[in-house]
Parts: C-alpha cells; sequence; structure tokens
C-alpha cells in the first residue's frame, strides 16, 4: 500500500525541515510526499527539494507551486493529485510524525477493515504547557472527535465523500467529519492508534490563531449537516465562553490558571 503525504506551506523555510524529516525517517519506504506551495517566496522549495535530494529519493516529492485559495483549496489539490491509496496531511507550519509509524499504519490497514487511523498528538504550547491530546471520541454537536492532524484515511473515502469544503477557512476537517459520520460509524470504522503520539503539533497554526472563528464554523458545519441542536449550542457557548476567558486570563497575568487546567484536563 502506498501513502501520500499532503504538506500545504507557504513560507515555510523555518519549519518544514522538521516535517520533511519525519517523512524521510520512516523505514516503510512507500510514500509520496505532495507538497502544495502557495507560491512562497522564501526558501521553502529549495529546502525540500534538497532534503529529498540529499536522501537520494527525489521522485517521491512532488510539488505544487500555484496560488490557492486557502487551506481546503490546497488539501483538495493535495487529494486529486495523489496516487496512494492512503492519505494523510501533515501541515508545514506546526506538525511533523512523531516516530516511525507509517508500517503501523499500514498493518493496521492491511489487518483491519477500518477505514481510518488515528491517534494521539503531543501539543507543544510554550504559553500554556505540552500535552499529549487524546481524541475525545465524543459526539460531534459537543466537539471534534478526532485528531485531524493524526488521521490517515483510505483514499476511496475521500472518492465516496468528497473533498474538503472550501467555503471552511479553518474547520474544513470538522464539516468534512460531519458528512462522513452521516454515512458510516466512525467508531467501527475508524481504528485507535494508542501506543504513543503519532504526531507532534506546535501552537501557532491557523486555528489555533483564529479559534474563535474556528468554533464558530463549527457551529455553521452543524447546522448545515443539520446537527445542530440544545446540547450543540451548549457546547458552542462553553467553548466561546472559555475562549475569550483564556484571553482575559492572558492580559492580567494568569496565564498558570489555563496551564493548570490544560495540565488536569489531559492527565485524565
Amino acid at each position: 500500500m502506498k501513502i501520500s503525504i499532503i504538506t500545504p506551506t507557504f513560507n515555510s523555510e523555518k519549519t518544514i525541515e522538521s516535517n520533511i524529516s519525519s517523512i524521510l525517517s520512516q523505514t516503510y519506504k512507500n510514500f509520496e510526499h505532495i507538497i502544495v506551495d502557495n507560491l512562497s517566496t522564501d526558501s521553502t522549495l529549495s529546502i525540500a527539494k534538497e532534503l529529498y535530494s540529499k536522501n537520494n529519493c527525489s521522485e517521491k516529492l512532488i510539488i505544487i507551486s500555484e496560488k490557492d485559495e486557502g487551506i481546503a483549496d490546497a488539501f483538495n489539490k493535495g487529494i486529486r493529485k495523489s496516487s496512494g491509496e492512503i492519505i494523510a496531511i501533515l501541515n508545514s507550519d506546526d506538525s511533523y510524525f512523531y516516530f516511525n509509524l507509517f508500517a503501523d499504519v499500514i498493518k493496521v490497514f492491511t489487518e483491519k477493515s477500518v477505514l481510518f487511523v488515528h491517534g494521539d498528538i503531543l501539543f507543544k504550547d510554550r504559553k500554556y504547557g505540552t500535552n499529549v491530546r487524546r481524541p475525545l471520541m465524543c459526539d460531534l454537536s459537543v466537539a471534534m472527535p478526532f485528531n485531524h492532524p493524526t488521521m490517515f484515511f483510505k483514499k476511496e473515502v475521500y472518492d465516496n465523500i468528497g473533498l474538503f469544503d472550501t467555503t471552511f477557512s479553518y474547520s474544513m476537517d470538522f464539516e468534512f467529519v460531519c458528512r462522513l459520520a452521516k454515512k458510516v460509524n466512525m467508531k467501527k470504522l475508524g481504528y485507535y492508534f494508542d501506543s504513543n503520539p503519532m504526531v507532534t503539533m506546535k501552537a501557532g497554526g491557523a486555528s489555533w490563531k483564529n479559534e474563535i472563528k474556528s468554533i464558530k464554523e463549527t457551529k455553521t458545519a452543524l447546522k448545515k449537516h443539520s446537527l445542530w441542536n440544545l446540547k450543540a449550542f451548549y457546547h458552542y457557548v462553553l467553548r466561546i465562553f472559555r475562549t475569550y476567558l483564556k484571553k482575559i486570563f492572558g492580559k492580567i497575568g494568569l496565564n498558570f490558571l489555563v496551564k493548570f487546567w490544560r495540565k488536569f484536563k489531559w492527565s485524565k
């Protein structure tokens, strides 16, 4: 089975090396890396080409360099270009694979009848502390059930469900999972890989910087798919409140309270 890794980039010269190195270090070599670049003006692409050249596998690198219409559009370009049976998305600015996991992921797909594999994230945040974040595995009305950066999908999922909705700027992954939940039993057709965090993700990505907008887009997605109800309203208001409270704590020097809460939450 071939794995297609899709990485959107834009002026990512400071972070692209860790992203690519985590792919090149995999012992399972049947993969391709599709970089969808939004016309970077820095050294992003030259660094990528050099790293693959040094490892004598330039043929595994595919570069699409053209103007895109946002993150969802970049995801879709990569998916259309992919030739692998398995697809994963690894953003360039904040993510890299935590360990040598490709072989284990392929083993799951080979031995089990699942549509996707997912797992934990090691979330690095200098401001609020580093935590291992497990997928919530909750109802969609509560929050995103999975850690999207860890999700490896069979390509047939995109063939059957469709690509990402480009009207969403930050929560296109949540909207996609809403569509998926209407078609399949995600608990039965998803495999939770729990031996290690699958991906390291650093605070500072698009959704992190635009947290309120991202939360509001989840409301839009729930309404679009007739999943908006009293329970969804309650959790939506709660998330908005917590986010604004976090901002207030930051302004008055009480970040340690947020750090304490996150440590408590993710230690369960």
